[in-house]
């Protein structure tokens, strides 16, 4: 028995002087690799973010777009670093046959693809609108047949505020068509009655003062 416990820890010290040897710097390197590059996504995104707020021609409500999308962005990039990383370690460092764990991991990407897709719709569209700039808090505009003032804007929904006070909460999956009633400039069309018999040059010039004066 004794002799039998002296070969297996043997066999583990020679295991693990091995493994020492030629693997753990391979499990080194990906591990520096991995905190260098999640190291520079977190750069960018912070320099990103600083440019949004120091240039004039956005506002504060632009900054907080940019620091939505670049928080995502830093997120799902962390998560796609920590992956490879754990992949490679165990491929190269460990020697663990990685393919039945990829095809695992496919097989439930889907299930959970099919089962969240509203969701993931709903995010996608929602980057595009903040990333396209394609309204922002304030703007007067009309989506998903309602209309309002934008009071908030998120990656999964826009929040409306219309003229009778009520809150219309939107889906970005179901933004198709936007109206943006406010963007650059707007003009208002009205129609004015005036009796037939009055000098239409003397309406007009009146128009125009009323004009000047709002």
């Amino acid at each position: 028995m004794q002799e039998k416990f002296g070969n297996i820890w043997n066999n583990w010290h020679d295991y693990l002087v091995g493994w020492t040897r030629d693997r753990a710097p391979k499990l080194l390197v990906i591990l520096l690799l991995a905190f260098i590059f999640v190291r520079l996504l977190g750069l960018i995104t912070r320099k990103l973010v600083a440019l949004s707020e120091k240039s004039p021609a956005h506002g504060a409500v632009r900054s907080q777009q940019v620091r939505t999308v670049t928080g995502v962005i830093r997120s799902v990039g962390v998560f796609l670093i920590v992956f490879f990383t754990g992949m490679s370690a165990l491929k190269d460092a460990f020697n663990i046959n990685i393919e039945p764990l990829l095809a695992s991991a496919g097989i439930a990407g889907l299930a959970i693809g099919f089962g969240a897709q509203t969701l993931v719709k709903d995010i996608i569209n929602g980057f595009f609108i903040l990333v396209e700039n394609q309204f922002e808090v304030g703007d007067t505009i009309k989506v998903a047949g309602v209309t309002g003032s934008v009071e908030e804007v998120t990656m999964r929904r826009t929040t409306l505020r219309d003229g009778d006070g009520t809150l219309h909460i939107v889906p970005n999956g179901s933004v198709q068509i936007v109206s943006n009633m406010t963007r650059d400039w707007s003009q208002v069309t009205l129609h004015v009655s005036a009796d037939y018999s009055e000098n239409s040059d003397r309406i007009v010039q009146l128009l125009q003062d009323l004009a000047k004066e709002f």
